[in-house]
C-alpha cells in the first residue's frame, strides 16, 4: 500500500516552509528523517533572514537549491556558497554547529529562494562519527528510459553519485511531462515528493506537495501533470529520537547533547561565533521522541 504524506506548514526563523518528514504515518524513509521544502519566495535579502548558528548531531544535513544562494559556515571550518544544482553534505556526527546566511553580495537585492533541506540519519552504530563537510557541483545526469535523471547523491539505476554519503541511499531529481513515467531505483525503502505538479505511484495519486512512500519491489512514478520530482530512499535504519535539531538512537545520549548545547559546549564556527539560536523551552528533555 502506498503511504501518503501531506506537507504541513512550519516556521524556520522568519520563513514559512512545507514540512513533509517526519510524519506520524512515516517517521523516516530509508535513512531520510527530515524534509523541508521552502519557497519559491521573493524577498530582499537582509540579515534578519539569516539562520544563526545552531547544533546538529547524529545526521547529515543536505542542501539543494533550485533558485537563490545561501552562505554556509560550520564548526569544522566548512564554508561554501550554496548554489542551484549543487549538493552540500554536512556530517554532524557527534556534534557540529552551522549557520546559513545571505551572502554579502546579495544583501539589499531582491531574489527568489527555492529549495529542499533534508536530514539523513547516520547508519546504526555510526552516529558518533567525526563531523565533516563537502560540496559537489559536477553531478551525473542519467538517461533512464529517455528521461534526464539528476543523481544528486547515493546510487540508483546502475550508477553512483560522487557525493560522499553515510550509508546506502539514493537522492535524485527528475522532470516529467504529464503522462510520462519512470522506474524507481532498487532500494528497500523509497518515496517520491513532487516539488511541483502531481504524481502517482501504484495508482495512488498525490495532491500538491504530497509525498508518496512506495511499497517494496518494482514500482514506477507517473506524472499526472508536468512535475518536478524528488526521489529518495535507501537502507532502513533503527528507531530514532529527535529533539529540535538533534537526532539519535539513544535517548540518554540525545538528552546529553541537548544539555551540551544549553551549556554552550558545542564547538564554535570560525568567523561566526558571536550570535546563536538558544535551545527552545520545553517540553522536558525526558519527553523527547
Amino acid at each position: 500500500m502506498t503511504v501518503r504524506i501531506p506537507a504541513r506548514k512550519a516556521s524556520v526563523g522568519a520563513a514559512e516552509v512545507r514540512r513533509v518528514l517526519p510524519h506520524h504515518a512515516a517517521r523516516k524513509v530509508g535513512p531520510w528523517v527530515f524534509l523541508d521544502h521552502f519557497g519559491p519566495h521573493e524577498r530582499t535579502a537582509t540579515r534578519e533572514g539569516d539562520v544563526l548558528p545552531h547544533p546538529h548531531c547524529g545526521i547529515s544535513t543536505v542542501s539543494y537549491l533550485f533558485r537563490g544562494q545561501v552562505e554556509h559556515r560550520d564548526s569544522t571550518g566548512g564554508h561554501a556558497i550554496v548554489r542551484p544544482g549543487e549538493i552540500h553534505w554536512m556530517r554532524a556526527g557527534h556534534g557540529v554547529v552551522h549557520s546559513e546566511r545571505a551572502p554579502e553580495a546579495m544583501l539589499g537585492r531582491r531574489s527568489v529562494s527555492h529549495g529542499l533541506q533534508l536530514w539523513c540519519a547516520h547508519a546504526d552504530g555510526e552516529e558518533e562519527q567525526a563531523p565533516a563537510f563537502g560540496s559537489w557541483s559536477d553531478l551525473p545526469t542519467l538517461d533512464i528510459e529517455g528521461r534526464a535523471v539528476h543523481l544528486l547523491a547515493g546510487n540508483g539505476w546502475g550508477a553512483e553519485s560522487p557525493v560522499s554519503t553515510t550509508s546506502n541511499l539514493v537522492y535524485a531529481m527528475v522532470e516529467l511531462k504529464a503522462g510520462e513515467s519512470l522506474s524507481l531505483p532498487d532500494h528497500e525503502e523509497r518515496c517520491v515528493y513532487p516539488v511541483a505538479g502531481r504524481v502517482a505511484v501504484a495508482g495512488s495519486v498525490s495532491a500538491e506537495f504530497e509525498m508518496l512512500v512506495a511499497e517494496s519491489g518494482p514500482q514506477r512514478v507517473e506524472a499526472i501533470t508536468d512535475a518536478t520530482v524528488a526521489i529518495l530512499g535507501g537502507d532502513p535504519i533503527g528507531k530514532r529520537f529527535m529533539w529540535w535539531n538533534l537526532v539519535h538512537s539513544d535517548r540518554d545520549r540525545l538528552a546529553e547533547q541537548a544539555r551540551r548545547w544549553r551549556a554552550r559546549g558545542f564547538p564554535s564556527i570560525p568567523g561566526d561565533d558571536e550570535a546563536f539560536i538558544p535551545a527552545p523551552s520545553g517540553p522536558d528533555i525526558a519527553r523527547m521522541k
